[in-house]
C-alpha cells in the first residue's frame, strides 16, 4: 500500500460504499436502470483503489483486459433476451470463481510473491494454505454451479444426505491440503469441490433459477474473499465477505422456506 496515501484511500473506499448503498436502495424503490449504473460507478472506484494501493507490474495489460471484459459485458447484456439473463449472470459469477481458483493455483506455485512463506523455514505458513484451499474450494463450487445452470436440462433432486456428505468431502479435502499443501491435493480439493457446487445447484434449480443463481453467487463472494485475503485487500476481503453470506443466506431462505410467505412467495411481495 502506498505511504501517505490513507486519507485519499479511505475518501475513495467511503465513495464506493455510498454508491454501492444508494444503488441498492435506488434498485429497491423500482429503479434498476439507475440502481444497475450506481452499482457499476461503484465497482469502478473500488478497481480503481485496488490498482492505486498495490504495486502493480503489468497495468496496461490490467487496464486492457478491464476494457475489452467492459465491452464484451456491455455487449453481451445489450443482445440477449430478458429471460436468458439470468443464465449470462450465472456464467459471469463461474468465471469470478475459476478466477478465485487461477490465483490460488498461483499462490501455491509462487507463494513467495504472495508474501506466504514463513521467514524461519521458509515453508508456506498455515494461514497462506488455508486462505488457498478455502479460496480453491468456494471457485470450483461456483464454477461447477454455474456450469450446472449453463448446462440446463432438468432439475436433480439430489437427497440432501448426498449434498451434505459432498459439502464435508470438500471441506475435508481443503483441510487435507491445508495441513500438507501440495498440487495433488489442491487438484482433489478442485474436483470435489465442482461435484459439490453441481450437486448443490441442481438441488436449488428445484426453487427456481432465481434461488440457483443466489447459492452460486455465494460461493462466488466466498471465493473473492479468500483471495482477497491473499493479496492483503481487506476491503476487497470485507466485500467478497458480504456478498458471501448475502448469497448463501439469500439462497437457503428461498430454497428452504419456499412454500411460506416472504421473499420467497411468489405471488406477493415481501
Amino acid at each position: 500500500m502506498m505511504e501517505g496515501a490513507n486519507a485519499t484511500i479511505l475518501v475513495g473506499w467511503s465513495l464506493s460504499a455510498m454508491l454501492s448503498a444508494a444503488a441498492l436502495l435506488i434498485s429497491i424503490a423500482g429503479d434498476l436502470r439507475r440502481g444497475t449504473h450506481l452499482a457499476a460507478a461503484a465497482l469502478l472506484v473500488a478497481a480503481a483503489l485496488a490498482l492505486y494501493t498495490h504495486d502493480v507490474m503489468a497495468l496496461p495489460q490490467i487496464c486492457a483486459a478491464l476494457i475489452t471484459g467492459g465491452a464484451v459485458g456491455l455487449a453481451l447484456g445489450r443482445g440477449i433476451p430478458r429471460s436468458r439473463i439470468p443464465l449470462l449472470m450465472s456464467g459471469l459469477v463461474g468465471l469470478a470463481g475459476l478466477a478465485a481458483v487461477l490465483v490460488g493455483g498461483a499462490a501455491l506455485r509462487d507463494p513467495h510473491a504472495f508474501g506466504l512463506l514463513d521467514d524461519v523455514s521458509d515453508r508456506l505458513r498455515i494461514v497462506g494454505a488455508a486462505g488457498i484451499g478455502a479460496g480453491v474450494s468456494c471457485g470450483a463450487m461456483a464454477c461447477g454451479g454455474a456450469t450446472a445452470m449453463l448446462r440446463g436440462g432438468r432439475a436433480d433432486r439430489w437427497h440432501i444426505l448426498i449434498i451434505a456428505v459432498l459439502l464435508l468431502a470438500a471441506g475435508g479435502a481443503a483441510a487435507a491440503f491445508i495441513v500438507a499443501p501440495d498440487p495433488a491435493r489442491l487438484l482433489a480439493c478442485i474436483g470435489v469441490a465442482l461435484v459439490a457446487g453441481w450437486a448443490v445447484t441442481k438441488r436449488a434449480l428445484l426453487a427456481g433459477m432465481g434461488p440457483a443463481l443466489a447459492v452460486v453467487s455465494g460461493f462466488a463472494g466466498w471465493a473473492v474473499a479468500a483471495s482477497a485475503f491473499l493479496m492483503e485487500n481487506m476491503p476487497m476481503a470485507v466485500a467478497g465477505g458480504l456478498a458471501g453470506a448475502a448469497g448463501s443466506l439469500f439462497g437457503i431462505r428461498l430454497c428452504v422456506f419456499a412454500e411460506r410467505k416472504g421473499l420467497a412467495h411468489a405471488g406477493r411481495r415481501p
